[in-house]
C-alpha cells in the first residue's frame, strides 16, 4: 500500500507534536502548582488590611513617597492603605514568572470581628488601583458660638446626622474637592460626616488632608478599587485566566465592594475580570451569590452563573448588568480555589430559563354562541349551545301577543313605503304571514290591486 507524502508528513507531525503538547501541559500544571504553593507558604500569616508578595513577579507603587515602602521581594507585606497601584506579570513558563499576590481586606466587616477578612487572590496580567487614598489626619475644633451641623454629604441641603457644640474637638480625615468641607469622625465612634470648613478651626495645615470622593467615604482601604486585566496568551489548559478571586469569610453574611464604579455585594466566592479589549467586566460566582449593581440596576449572579457589565475604554460601566448565564466549566475548574482560606468546590453551571409573562390567557373559555350557529339567529333548543349559556334576550314576540310597533332595539325599523310604485305587484314574493292566531289583526287581502296610487305610510301592511 502506498501513502501520499502529505499523509506521511501529517502522521510524523502528529507523532512529534502530540508528546510535546502533553509535555508542555505537564510543565504548565507543575509550574502553576509550584507558584501557588510558594504563595501559600509565604503569605499564610497575612494580617488584616495587608498585601503579600506571593510569586514573581509584580510591582507596587506607594500612595506617598514620604513613608518608607518595601514591596519588591517574595514574602514582603505592606498595608493596603499605603498601596496606590499593584501590577502583576502574566505567566511565562520559560522565564519562570507568574505574578501572584494575596490581599486580606477588612472591607465593611466590624472591627470586633477581628479574625474575619475578605481574601483577594490576584494572579496573571492584572492591575489594581486603590480608589481610597491613604488618609492624613488633623485635629479640628468647632469655633462657636453656635453648634456645627454634621451632614451626610458636603452640601447645605444634605441630611443633618448630628451637631457638635462649640469647642468640641474631633479628627478630620479628608476634605472636599473645593476645600469648603471637612470629613470628620464623630465623638465616641458614632460614625463620620461632613462639616463646613468655615465652622472649624485648627492649628494644623488642613490643605494636607486628602481629597475624598463623597460616594466612597464609607469604603475602607482596597474595598474600592479599579481593576484591569489582560487576556491569557498561554495555550496551557491548566493555567487560569488572568483575574482575581474574592472570597468572604465564614460567618459573614455579605460584604460590599466597589470595583470600576460597579457595586458588588458578595456573600460567596467569585472570580472577577475587567478587560479593556472586550470592554466587558464579568462576575462569575463559584458558590453563594453576588449582587451586581451598575447604573442603578441590579442583577444577582447565583452560583454556577456569570453576570457581565459593558464598560468603556476607562472600564466604567456604560450599560446595566446582563442577565445571569451559565459559566464555562472548563475555565472555572482551572481557578486556584485551593489557595483560598475556605476550601470550596465550584458549583456546576446553572442554565437559567427566563420566565415569560404571557400577554393573553391560554384557558379555553366556551363561547356563548356556537361557531356553527349564526349569532343573529336566536335559538333556545339548539343542542350545540352549552347548557350554562344564557338564553338570548332578543326572542321573537310570542304568537299570542298583540301586534304593536316593535320596541326591541334588535329589530330593524319598518321602512315607510315612500318608494312603493303606484301599482303594487302581487304579493307572490312576499313571505307568508304568521299563522292567523293573532285575532286582533285581520288577514291581508289576497292582492293589492285595489290599493290607491297615493301611499299611506300609516296603513301599510306589515309582513
Amino acid at each position: 500500500m502506498k501513502y501520499s507524502r502529505p499523509t506521511v508528513w501529517m502522521t510524523m507531525l502528529f507523532l512529534v507534536v502530540t508528546p510535546f503538547v502533553a509535555y508542555m501541559q505537564g510543565e504548565c500544571a507543575a509550574f502553576v502548582k509550584e507558584a501557588l504553593a510558594a504563595t501559600d507558604d509565604v503569605c499564610t500569616d497575612t494580617g488584616r488590611n495587608e498585601a503579600c508578595y506571593g510569586h514573581i513577579s509584580l510591582s507596587a507603587e506607594p500612595q506617598s513617597d514620604d513613608v518608607p515602602f518595601k514591596f519588591d521581594e517574595v514574602g514582603d507585606k505592606v498595608d493596603v492603605a499605603r498601596l496606590s497601584r499593584l501590577s502583576l506579570t502574566p505567566m511565562d513558563v520559560e522565564a519562570d514568572v507568574w505574578g501572584v499576590a494575596l490581599l486580606k481586606v477588612q472591607a465593611d466587616i466590624p472591627d470586633e470581628v477581628k479574625d474575619a477578612n475578605v481574601s483577594v487572590l490576584v494572579f496573571g496580567d492584572v492591575q489594581l488601583e486603590n480608589a481610597i487614598p491613604d488618609p492624613v489626619y488633623a485635629t479640628v475644633t468647632v469655633k462657636g458660638p453656635s453648634n456645627a451641623n454634621i451632614r451626610r454629604q458636603p452640601s447645605n441641603r444634605a441630611f443633618v446626622i448630628d451637631s457638635l457644640a462649640p469647642k468640641t474637638e474631633v479628627t478630620a480625615k479628608g476634605r472636599s474637592k473645593d476645600g469648603a468641607w471637612l470629613y470628620i469622625s464623630l465623638p465616641d465612634d458614632q460614625g463620620s460626616g461632613w462639616v463646613r470648613r468655615s465652622l472649624m478651626t485648627s492649628a494644623e495645615d488642613l490643605t494636607t488632608l486628602k481629597e475624598l470622593d463623597p460616594s466612597l467615604t464609607s469604603y475602607g482601604p482596597m474595598q474600592a478599587f479599579y481593576l484591569k486585566n489582560g487576556q491569557s496568551q498561554t495555550s496551557c489548559e491548566s493555567v487560569p485566566n488572568d483575574g482575581i478571586l474574592i472570597q468572604t469569610p465564614e460567618g459573614v453574611a455579605q460584604v460590599q465592594l466597589w470595583i470600576n464604579e460597579v457595586k458588588i455585594k458578595l456573600g460567596s466566592t467569585a472570580f472577577i475580570q475587567a478587560q479593556p479589549d472586550t470592554k466587558l467586566m464579568s462576575v462569575t460566582t463559584l458558590e453563594g451569590a453576588a449582587h451586581i449593581e451598575a447604573l442603578g440596576v441590579e442583577q444577582v449572579a447565583v452560583e454556577g452563573t456569570t453576570v457581565t457589565v459593558r464598560v468603556d475604554e476607562n472600564l466604567a460601566p456604560v450599560a446595566p448588568p446582563s442577565l445571569p448565564h451559565a459559566y464555562n466549566l472548563n475555565e472555572v475548574q482551572s481557578l486556584p480555589v485551593q489557595s483560598l482560606e475556605r476550601q470550596i468546590t465550584a458549583a456546576p453551571p446553572v442554565f437559567l430559563t427566563p420566565t415569560l409573562t404571557p400577554t393573553a390567557t391560554f384557558t379555553v373559555t366556551p363561547s356563548l354562541v356556537p361557531t356553527d350557529v349564526p349569532s343573529a339567529t336566536p335559538s333556545s333548543t339548539n343542542t350545540d349551545v352549552p347548557t350554562h349559556t344564557p338564553v338570548p334576550t332578543n326572542t321573537p314576540v310570542p304568537p299570542t301577543a298583540t301586534l304593536v310597533p316593535p320596541t326591541n332595539t334588535d329589530v330593524p325599523p319598518v321602512p315607510t313605503n315612500t318608494d312603493v310604485p303606484p301599482t303594487l305587484p302581487t304579493n307572490t314574493d312576499v313571505p307568508p304571514l304568521p299563522p292567523p292566531t293573532i285575532t286582533d289583526v285581520p288577514p291581508p287581502p289576497p292582492t293589492v290591486t285595489d290599493v290607491p296610487p297615493a301611499p299611506a305610510a300609516t296603513e301599510a301592511v306589515v309582513p
